[in-house]
């Protein structure tokens, strides 16, 4: 859905440029009040009303639901690691990982991962 609308219009379609000028007023026509017709009418004293010599035109707008966004950092140190394993020491840690990636339920948790992240990528087709 597009949001905006540009009008466009050639200079030659403005048609001729208006040159006003001072100049004493001229009277074309001079038709006499009907007296008969007056009845019809009720006089409605001030009057005040704006007119418009264009044609009305429409413009709608729609305003979606607000988006919030919000950007931020997140500091990971070292941690997660069972209290009877020392992070620092690279042999424990090893020794742990072989020990975690043994496990079934880790194999099927990484695939069940693997496959939610791809979920936005685009796949290849295979033929």
């Amino acid at each position: 859905m597009e949001i905006v609308y540009v009008y466009t219009k050639k200079r030659a379609e403005f048609g001729r440029q208006c040159n006003f000028t001072d100049r004493a007023a001229e009277l074309h026509v001079d038709i006499p009040p009907d007296p008969s017709l007056a009845e019809n009418f009720i006089e409605r004293n001030p009057v005040d009303r704006g007119t418009q010599c264009v044609q009305e035109m429409s413009e709608h707008d729609v305003n979606t639901e607000r988006f919030e966004t919000d950007s931020h950092g997140v500091n990971h140190t070292e941690g997660g690691w069972p209290k009877d394993v020392n992070y620092a020491e690279i042999e424990q840690v090893t020794r742990y990982r072989k020990k975690v990636e043994k496990d079934e339920m880790y194999v099927h948790t990484i695939n069940q991962l693997g496959s939610v992240s791809t979920l936005g990528q685009r796949q290849p087709i295979s033929s």
